[in-house]
């Protein structure tokens, strides 16, 4: 039994910098290749080398010159490295998604963890990363001065990818695009499929015989990788498929409602999983509500994890991702690509099952 509804249950950034005309009391001067040199014992050209990761120097010089840079709180001037045609040392961040979602995704644990991690990478490499408010459209990024992009969960035709591409900037996609003009991409994802297929073992093994999914929009891959592991997984076990997909902002009353018309089976699921984390914590409200207990009458999980699903009453079973290292290997791809010849390729991170109380139920007998 499958549903696919249309149930459909601005963010302003800026950018101000100044300088002021005195200098306050106890702020250091600034720092500049020089004084930087003199402290290494170097030249200003080994400096300059060791600082933009160019020239012929060893690791130890390099590393050395960078601990005293850091030490000192030295700041590349941004602009004299782009008249030198070494860009803007500036990244950006993307998210193409409809209004009801801005405020949502930027408040996730996910994106949250993913930001540190990329943030954190980026300014290791000497850059800046930019966050533009989220649905933000292409029109808008004309004058954006960037050296490449990072988009997060690309929906089919991205206006934003296809803006980057037409510029010409380097651009890496957390999580893959769905057109097939753009199969050749520089992708960081995670295994969502093998993630999904873990999870229905470990609902199996804790005696569950009927699985049923929650989905958010086919816009997004990992929801399409899921959907394709779930079809695959109820071939091989031969039961009915049981799955709701949604297009509606993925929180707690999306997941109660899907899961409503889940439990109003005559075959109920004995089992739920959900994409994202708040859809399962919709899903759980739901099976309180019709009085069927978690973990004993129904397992429950979820593909993220976060604040929700860990302080749910009953904790969630979830995925942990490992957002901060999709975020980490998305900048230190995106730089590669921008300092180095690459050619397009992807990287899975791999994700881990975060077992907890949803699905704390003996095994079942073999």
């Amino acid at each position: 039994m499958h549903w696919s509804d249309g149930m459909h249950l601005s963010q302003r950034g800026g950018i101000m910098a100044g300088k002021s005309a005195d200098r306050p009391a106890g702020r250091r001067p600034r720092i500049g290749i020089k004084e930087i040199a003199e402290l290494a014992n170097l030249s200003k050209t080994a400096v300059s080398y060791a600082l933009n990761g160019t020239g012929r120097l060893d690791a130890d010089t390099r590393a050395r010159v960078i601990a005293i840079a850091r030490e000192h709180g030295y700041q590349a001037n941004l602009h004299a490295r782009s008249l030198r045609g070494k860009g803007f040392g500036a990244l950006a961040v993307f998210a193409s998604v409809p209004p009801t979602m801005t405020e949502i995704i930027s408040t996730t644990d996910y994106f949250i963890r993913l930001w540190q991690g990329a943030v954190s990478a980026a300014l290791e490499r000497g850059y800046m990363l930019l966050l533009a408010p989220f649905g933000t459209g292409p029109e808008l990024l004309g004058n954006m001065p960037i050296d490449g992009g990072i988009i997060i969960d690309p929906i089919r035709q991205d206006p934003i990818l296809e803006h980057l591409t037409a510029k010409g900037l380097p651009t890496v996609l957390v999580g893959k695009s769905q057109d097939e003009r753009d199969s050749l991409n520089f992708t960081v994802d995670s295994p969502h499929g093998a993630l999904a297929t873990d999870i229905f073992s470990h609902f199996r093994s804790r005696g569950a015989e009927r699985i049923g999914v929650i989905l958010a929009s086919q816009q997004y891959s990992y929801s399409v990788e899921v959907r394709r592991a779930y079809l695959d997984w109820i071939a091989l076990t031969g039961q009915d498929d049981l799955f709701v997909e949604i297009d509606e902002a993925p929180l707690e009353s999306a997941g109660y409602a899907a899961a409503q018309r889940l439990l109003s089976c005559h075959l109920r699921p004995d089992a739920i999983y959900t994409s994202l984390d708040r859809l399962a914590v919709g899903a759980f409200f739901a099976a309180e509500r019709a009085q069927i207990r978690v973990p004993d009458e129904l397992l429950i999980a979820a593909g993220s994890d976060g604040a929700v699903t860990r302080t749910a009453p009953v904790a969630i079973t979830a995925l942990d991702l490992h957002p901060d290292l999709l975020g980490r290997s998305a900048v230190e791809m995106l730089i590669n690509q921008i300092e180095q010849e690459a050619d397009p390729h992807e990287v899975l991170v791999p994700g881990d099952i975060v077992f907890r109380g949803s699905t704390d139920r003996p095994a079942a007998v073999a």
